[in-house]
């Protein structure tokens, strides 16, 4: 089960008005065992603090509504400690301009680069150490 935590301001301060409802998209099974239900739980900020009960790790919708309606479809980590919920909603966020591109993908960390190669030329470079653990390799078949 995970907490999910945040700091939550709007443009005066803190926010203690906008209500986050936490959902799963559709019955499903937990991690151990159980069944999860799409019954909705809701949670407010505190003095611009929110902090979730135990959640169960996994898809979820999260609900925003207040001064604004927001839905995400964001996965709950399984963590023991809390978790911020920003990188979550980030996450699940398209980027500004979807007619731009059919997808996107955000860098969660440890990723420097990335590199197109055919397979030959990856393999060369495994074979000579020279392989870059911060870059993510797309290959193609030799010819």
């Amino acid at each position: 089960m995970t907490v999910l935590t945040a700091n939550v301001r709007d443009i005066a301060g803190a926010d203690d008005a906008t209500v986050f409802t936490f959902e799963t998209p559709a019955v499903r099974g937990g991690l151990d065992g159980s069944v999860v239900t799409i019954r909705a739980r809701r949670y407010t900020a505190e003095y611009g603090v929110l902090t979730t009960d135990d959640l169960e790790p996994g898809p979820a919708v999260l609900h925003l509504s207040g001064g604004m309606r927001a839905d995400y479809r964001i996965t709950i980590p399984d963590s023991t400690t809390p978790v911020q919920l920003w990188p979550l909603i980030d996450a699940a966020t398209p980027p500004d301009n979807e007619a731009w591109m059919t997808g996107f993908v955000r860098n969660g960390g440890g990723v420097a680069r990335v590199a197109a190669m055919v397979d030959d030329e990856y393999w060369l470079l495994v074979a000579d150490g020279l392989d870059d653990p911060a870059t993510v390799y797309f290959t193609v078949e030799s010819l």
